[in-house]
């Protein structure tokens, strides 16, 4: 996600400077950003002088204090509120006043991440999705205190970087995540069912969606919502056999296992290959779990679900909306 965010601000002429933790993150960030310029050039969409213009614009650090001249500063961050309110607590004390404290979170509260500064007017939720460097989207969240500065030049920075912003309230999951909960979770239940993933997406697929939920999870990572989860106290790797998988390390393609396999050999690695080994340990689980109704997977000539999958999300007032 980081190295989607930095790809989008460098495209309209940004100078960026990358921070991380550790030297290693850092080299291995910079090399999957100019893989994708490298792409772009293989394919005739950047001539090998401007990529060398871009990446010169690209400065990196592993000192937050590097970032004390910024006019805007997105954290990208694994979603643990602890680390997101020490970075926002060291951002505080190196930043110029004035300066952007974006948080690129996707469910985390605002608010208590802006109070680990004492500026929370310039704090602001940023939420790109992924892949940030092609998706539109960007949710622009608003916490208690962000002030309409903040909001107003956080609107005109993501049409700068030509996508579409929109302004939400600081809420579980905001707008977009909120309703993708009632998806996800139908599709879950569906799983518990019998229902391997490959047969739950090929079906939504045909429906006319770009990809099915668990291909979906795969390419965002399966270890955002894990992380959520383990936050709110509902991790439960015996009764949830999404956070076993990410407890085997199958994070989705970064890990090159998630829902599928991957090979970096067949579609760049972001194919989705059905893996039998998975689905037999997740047999073996459903096995452990009360017996419910039982659904077996669906012929692959006919491709049919033998249930409906319905979205009824359930949102409730929020007065900051």
């Amino acid at each position: 996600m980081g190295g989607g965010i930095v790809i989008s601000f460098l495209n309209v002429g940004a100078n960026v400077t990358l921070v991380e933790a550790k030297d290693e993150a850092l080299q291995r960030g910079v090399a999957s950003i100019a893989k994708i310029y490298d792409r772009d050039v293989a394919r005739g969409r950047m001539t090998a002088e401007k990529k060398a213009e871009v990446l010169g614009r690209l400065n990196t650090s592993l000192s937050i204090a590097d970032l004390s001249d910024c006019d805007a500063v997105v954290e990208a961050v694994f979603e643990n509120m602890e680390v997101k309110q020490s970075i926002f607590a060291s951002l505080d004390k190196a930043c110029k006043p004035g300066a952007l404290l974006c948080t690129n979170t996707s469910t985390l509260d605002i608010d208590a991440i802006a109070n680990a500064t004492s500026r929370p007017g310039d704090v602001i939720g940023m939420h790109f999705f992924s892949p940030a460097n092609i998706m539109k989207l960007v949710e622009i969240v608003k916490g208690a205190n962000t002030s309409s500065e903040t909001t107003a030049r956080v609107a005109a920075m993501t049409k700068r970087l030509r996508k579409v912003g929109v302004v939400v309230g600081n809420c579980d999951g905001f707008v977009g995540n909120r309703m993708l909960a009632s998806y996800t979770d139908e599709a879950g239940i569906m799983l518990e069912e019998g229902l391997d993933p490959p047969a739950i997406d090929g079906p939504v697929r045909d429906f006319g969606m770009p990809m099915g939920p668990f291909q979906m999870g795969d390419l965002a990572g399966n270890d955002i919502t894990w992380r959520v989860r383990k936050g709110k106290g509902t991790y439960n790797p015996e009764k949830n056999f999404a956070d076993a998988l990410c407890d085997m390390g199958r994070y989705g393609q970064k890990t090159q296992a998630g829902w599928y396999k991957y090979d970096p050999k067949v579609g760049r690695g972001r194919m989705p290959l059905p893996d039998d080994d998975l689905y037999a340990q997740l047999a073996d689980f459903r096995s452990r779990q009360p017996k419910a109704t039982r659904y077996p997977n669906p012929d692959p000539q006919t491709k049919t679900l033998p249930l409906t999958l319905t979205l009824t999300p359930t949102l409730t007032p929020n007065p900051s909306l």
